[in-house]
């Protein structure tokens, strides 16, 4: 049965079919032969039944529909491929929507803002320059300052803070991508994007706003996930110290309720270890503990277990999971979680893993939440055959954008060590509290002694949840109605993007995803497809979700390359999957373990589809007469296949 999406994304996201098979068939997407053309509404957009006619009725915003001809300045439309149309759209109010790629602003901490120019010369004079940075520096300024003179280049600019895609959801569809070379020898992607909101407010250029105006209420909630396998012990008993002294000093400076701690223990599966009590527990709750000696209290009962684990890599993922989903993070700005543990965490494709998630999709789930991993790993002399494996995995879960690893290793796992480096982490994420919302304020330092990466890594992180915190509080909004080119790079720091590409679906849609991986996976395990044809299924699933999802849950994308399509799906893409930039030679020259890998990290997604699907917050209801199941949500592209 075909689901239909109107009020949400449109009417319909259905597949092309063959125009010989149709009365009248949609217009084709120039160079293609089975992709019709689609638009995307803006907001006010209303449909006509003529071009000019004025009989106009409203569209809900960020519909997609399909375009069947095109005359005066208005497009032909209708909520299908099956030949029916529906009235006319005024070009302007629409978008092509040639592919579900669209961006969303990477958070502002450590780059500039994003600067959109009127064309792509004007760009490329800028990234060209010798120092491109410098160069963008003085249309920056005109920008910030809202003095644009007429002959400027740039027409618009990244809002100041960052933008809360559940509070004030919006897209900048790709409409055109090309790679440029800097003379640095950076690679740059230019892309012409569109901006479209679901109300029509922001200007073109964005108001200056007060960056400190909201700060004096952040809250930040700090929850130490901590291993309370046989040999922790005394380092749980050095945390619980340490966490206890920094919450004397801040309630004699009367900030216990705008920072506050947790706990949460991790043993192993109790379903199949005996004895062992819990698999992941709170101890405490940071919404719900509020002083010093309730902090004590509640921690108590975090002890060692008497009962050995299965391995020497502990399920630490399970902890981590626990603390991301099952914890209420809404009302704290600063999302801070700290793992400590002796041993690596056991991998999705584990047996012993209770959660299935990889590295990589553990953290995509936590930055998803907004939430900063770190790691306090004791290199014991007991692990030290694992140490090397620990901090490879750990560096990648910790690893936070334009900051790098939020790992700090305790060299021999010394006691004393790790006492000291709990405390001051504790001690400078309360103290950017302290200093949140006063405007001359230094940035906070480590106590006297401290590790200088470890007081730089946590300021920068800081200022990000800081960001994030004021675009919420003051309803940031992204620019609306204007096409431009941008560099997907900060142009000072070309390392560092300045947007994260993604693909958007609805919920519905992540379901059958999900569902059709499963089945293609659980099929090619038991030898019931070929090697060629079970890498095409894949490929094909996750080009599908480039270019029409809805070919997924009709079961019409089950295999492009065997049906000629598979090529006119990714050609013209202007961002790919890990999945679709294979080939079938590339496939079959790998190794069973690299092949293996790949399987792996595919499982791995399928378990993060499920947690991104339960997430209720994560789905924006585009109109409030959208089902559940229309829901949208803008999903990461590295989370795809």
């Amino acid at each position: 049965m075909i689901r239909t999406i109107f009020g949400a994304l449109g009417l319909a996201l259905l597949c092309a079919l063959p125009a010989a098979a149709q009365s009248r068939a949609p217009l084709l997407i120039d160079g293609k032969t089975t992709l019709y053309q689609k638009v995307l509404t803006r907001p006010e957009a209303k449909l006509v039944t003529a071009p000019g006619a004025t009989d106009g009725k409203p569209l809900p915003p960020m519909s997609v529909l399909f375009v069947y001809g095109r005359k005066d300045g208005f497009v032909e439309v209708g909520g299908g491929s099956d030949g029916k149309t529906q009235g006319f759209i005024a070009e302007a109010d629409t978008i092509p929507w040639r592919h579900t790629l669209v961006m969303a602003f990477a958070n502002p901490a450590g780059r500039d803002r994003v600067l959109f120019f009127k064309d792509r010369d004007g760009l490329m004079t800028v990234l060209n320059a010798e120092k491109p940075g410098e160069a963008a520096a003085p249309l920056r300024q005109q920008a910030s300052d809202n003095k644009v003179p007429a002959d400027s280049p740039i027409i618009s600019i990244e809002p100041e803070n960052a933008v809360d895609l559940q509070k004030q959801f919006y897209l900048l569809p790709i409409l055109e991508a090309k790679t440029a070379m800097l003379p640095s020898g950076f690679r740059v992607r230019t892309v012409r994007i569109a901006s479209v909101t679901r109300e029509a407010a922001a200007p073109v250029v964005s108001q200056r706003v007060n960056p400190d105006q909201g700060l004096d209420k952040f809250r930040s909630g700090v929850v130490f996930v901590i291993d309370a396998s046989s040999s922790m012990q005394p380092y749980i008993d050095r945390t619980r110290e340490a966490v206890a002294e920094v919450l004397q000093r801040i309630e004699a400076a009367r900030l216990n309720d705008r920072v506050r701690f947790g706990m949460i223990g991790y043993r192993d599966d109790p379903a199949k270890v005996k004895g062992i009590e819990y698999l992941a527990k709170t101890f405490a709750d940071p919404n719900e503990v509020s002083t010093r000696d309730t902090f004590v209290k509640a921690v108590e009962g975090v002890k060692a277990s008497e009962i050995s684990t299965r391995a020497f890599a502990e399920d630490a993922y399970a902890g981590l999971d626990h603390a991301i989903r099952t914890l209420d993070w809404d009302s704290f700005g600063g999302r801070f979680v700290i793992l400590i543990t002796d041993a690596s965490a056991r991998e999705g494709n584990s047996p012993l893993s209770t959660t299935g998630l990889s590295t990589d999709q553990l953290r995509q789930l936590a930055q998803e939440n907004r939430v900063a991993l770190y790691v306090l790993h004791l290199q014991t002399p007991e692990g030290k055959g694992d140490h090397a494996t620990a901090k490879a995995q750990y560096e990648r879960l910790t690893a936070w954008p334009g900051v790098g690893a939020l790992y700090f290793p305790v060299p021999g796992g010394d006691q004393t060590a790790l006492k000291r480096s709990v405390g001051e982490l504790a001690s400078l994420l309360a103290e950017q509290v302290r200093k949140a919302g006063a405007p001359d304020a230094t940035p906070a330092q480590a106590p006297a002694g401290a590790d200088p990466k470890l007081a730089q890594a946590t300021e920068a992180v800081g200022l990000a949840m800081r960001l994030a915190y004021l675009g919420q509080v003051q309803g940031t909004r992204a620019p609306s109605m204007f096409e431009a080119w941008a560099a997907d790079r900060d142009f000072a720091k070309p390392d560092i993007a300045a947007f994260s590409v993604r693909v958007l679906l609805t919920k519905n849609q992540l379901s059958d995803l999900q569902a059709t991986l499963q089945r293609i996976v659980d099929a090619g395990e038991k030898s019931q497809l070929q090697p060629g044809d079970f890498f095409n299924q894949l490929r094909s699933a996750a080009a599908a979700m480039g270019r029409d999802p809805a070919r997924i849950g009709q079961g019409q994308a089950r295999n492009l390359e065997q049906a000629g399509l598979l090529g006119e799906y990714l050609d013209g893409l202007p961002y790919q999957s890990k999945l679709m930039a294979l080939d079938e030679d590339s496939w079959t020259r790998m190794g069973v373990g690299e092949q293996q890998a790949v399987i792996d990290e595919i499982k791995s997604k399928i378990a993060l589809y499920q947690r991104f699907h339960d997430d209720v917050d994560r789905w924006v209801r585009l109109t409030p007469a959208a089902a559940a199941g229309d829901a949208v949500f803008p999903v990461p592209i590295d989370s795809l296949p």
